[in-house]
């Protein structure tokens, strides 16, 4: 399943594939990367409706996202997360960074 990017002003929303593993990382993190510095995003939201596996090179994902963002004064915003990806962020810590909701509208941004 791909990743979709949506930009809407200062904000990119990213749609995670169905495993947030070593497998796709690198490409996540290559691809949003580039949306941040070329459209000068300054919060990031990420969709985990259809996420069911996430490993640590997930959590790595979400925490160069972050050091990325925050250099811009911005936010990292996770929604529909599940109970075992719910799991890893509380265990890895990765809640202190981020916000957490239940759907993803920008105003919860």
């Amino acid at each position: 399943m791909e990743v979709l990017y949506e930009v809407r002003g200062e904000n990119l929303f990213i749609y995670l594939p169905e495993e947030l593993d070593h497998h796709n990382a690198k490409s996540i993190t290559e691809q949003s990367d580039w949306y941040i510095i070329s459209n000068q995003i300054r919060n990031v939201i990420f969709n985990f409706k259809r996420t069911n596996f996430m490993d640590s090179s997930g959590i790595g994902v979400i925490m160069g996202r972050y050091k990325l963002i925050k250099t811009r004064g911005g936010n990292i915003t996770v929604t529909n997360i599940n109970k075992a990806v719910d799991r890893i962020f509380t265990i890895s810590g990765l809640y202190k960074l981020v916000i957490k909701t239940e759907t993803a509208s920008l105003t919860n941004i």
